[in-house]
């Protein structure tokens, strides 16, 4: 089957290997020029760019795909249902994989917030004044905008991009307030980064066991820091393991 794989991540790119390995014409399609050089080095077919629907119709049915793969980021929202109601149209098979959520115990410094302005007022009422946003810098106005925020001050680690650097500045981040690396990153690696900026909150995304989450996690309990982990958009499918998945995916095409 010819399959175009949404995938920008670790564990999108290793179900796309996993679908060429048996068999299947696989492209993956990646937001960044960045992800889809990680893909073309895994020997995966790749194109990267963002797609709007048009774009994305036009792609599906001048290659004649048989189903899309969204094996998009958990928080991908817009893109998500962007292709659902694009395949919909088209009367193409939509899957979905959702990577694997962490399972963590219950510790109080750990908090959950639904979303963005409730992680803000969490953080307000956390004690410390320097608080380390790794949620990307999609929104980051939502962030700044915030009044519960205007006595904090915010650091932010973000992908080294001269679009996401100038997004940041254009929001008045200074330099001092930016980390800009690629991860993944590792335990000993954000502990030292924590302690270096005196950081005493951290926010966070619960993107996945391959997302970096864990050791941000395993960081801040290490540091007696809090950590405010923004929950997961719902999903309409079940977890289910890779194998699981691409055995159901051969199973309905």
């Amino acid at each position: 089957m010819r399959l175009l794989v949404l995938a920008g991540t670790e564990d999108g790119r290793e179900l796309a290997n996993a679908l060429k390995q048996r068999g299947h014409d696989i492209l993956v399609s990646t937001l960044t020029a960045y992800g889809a050089d990680l893909a073309l080095e895994q020997g995966l077919q790749a194109r990267s760019g963002a797609m709007d629907a048009q774009t994305l119709t036009d792609l599906l049915q001048g290659s004649a795909f048989d189903a899309l793969v969204d094996a998009t980021h958990p928080y991908a929202v817009r893109v998500k249902e962007m292709a659902k109601t694009v395949c919909d149209k088209l009367s193409l098979p939509y899957l979905r994989w959702q990577r694997s959520p962490l399972d963590l115990e219950v510790h109080p410094l750990i908090h959950w917030a639904e979303d963005i302005p409730t992680a803000a007022h969490i953080a307000a009422q956390l004690a410390g004044q320097r608080i380390l946003l790794t949620t990307g810098s999609n929104a980051l106005a939502e962030w700044v905008s915030l009044s519960a925020l205007k006595d904090k001050v915010l650091f932010i680690r973000v992908l080294p991009t001269a679009e996401v650097l100038a997004r940041c500045e254009s929001l008045g981040f200074k330099p001092k307030q930016i980390i800009a690396a690629q991860g993944p990153f590792s335990q000993e690696w954000d502990e030292a980064m924590f302690k270096q900026l005196n950081i005493e909150v951290v926010v966070a995304k619960e993107s996945g066991k391959v997302g970096g989450t864990l050791e941000k996690v395993q960081a801040c309990l290490r540091l007696n820091i809090p950590l405010i982990i923004l929950k997961r958009p719902a999903e309409e499918t079940d977890e289910s393991s890779l194998p699981q998945f691409i055995k159901h995916l051969e199973a309905i095409l």
